[in-house]
């Protein structure tokens, strides 16, 4: 489901394409976040939407009512930001002036980046391609920032088995790379080692990718 463009473009109007959470400029960075889900019967009228940055609305998704931990946003919360920003907006422009904080890509959306990351590097299982390694830093983010703990199981494990394919996979590659190249010998079976790991790891990458995806709403 989708909100009427001209409404939306009037919306993001009225914002300043701030975000009604933290405030800060987005630009393109900046999405449309249902006030009451869908799911829960909330339609794609305009004034069940909040602009948000990604960084909040994978904040507001990532609420977990099966593992509670923290404080939820809850519809009659986010339509309060929303009016009091738009508001704001109204009423006082001066504030759009001051200085703001960077639009850091928080955790979740760096986390989504590297799980597309390691989709290309996945192709890449040829010997004259092979040897770039995946990247794993955004997942350490998650879990020492403590936002992965906040996924529920359904969401967690699918990343978590695709992060150990991963792992095991740059373990091959590392090896390959101390390696002499050679039609025989231990390159030609570390190179099969890791078109192995690859290949198991294309299938989960996707599949962590799409449920991450599915539990923010944008699926």
């Amino acid at each position: 489901m989708v909100f009427n463009r001209s409404n939306a473009d009037q919306l993001l109007v009225a914002c300043h394409r701030r975000c009604c959470i933290c405030h800060r400029f987005c630009g393109v960075k900046m999405e449309l976040h249902h006030i009451d889900p869908s799911g829960s019967g909330g339609g794609d009228n305009i004034d069940n939407a909040i602009p948000v940055c990604f960084e909040c609305h994978a904040e507001i998704q990532l609420y977990n009512d099966a593992q509670p931990r923290g404080r939820k946003f809850h519809s009659s919360e986010l339509l309060a930001h929303k009016e009091q920003w738009l508001r704001i907006c109204r009423e006082s422009p001066g504030a759009l002036l001051g200085p703001q904080s960077p639009l850091d890509v928080g955790p979740i959306q760096a986390l989504i980046d590297e799980l597309e990351f390691n989709a290309e590097i996945a192709q890449r299982t040829a010997e004259d391609t092979i040897g770039a390694l995946f990247l794993v830093a955004q997942f350490e983010r998650a879990i020492q920032e403590g936002v992965f703990s906040l996924l529920p199981d359904s969401v967690r494990n699918p990343i978590s088995t695709a992060y150990a394919t991963l792992m095991r996979a740059n373990m091959y590659l590392e090896k390959m790379a101390t390696l002499p190249w050679s039609g025989s010998g231990a390159w030609p079976q570390a190179h099969g080692c890791a078109q192995k790991a690859i290949a198991c790891a294309q299938a989960e990458i996707q599949k962590a990718r799409s449920v991450l995806l599915e539990h923010l709403g944008h699926s």
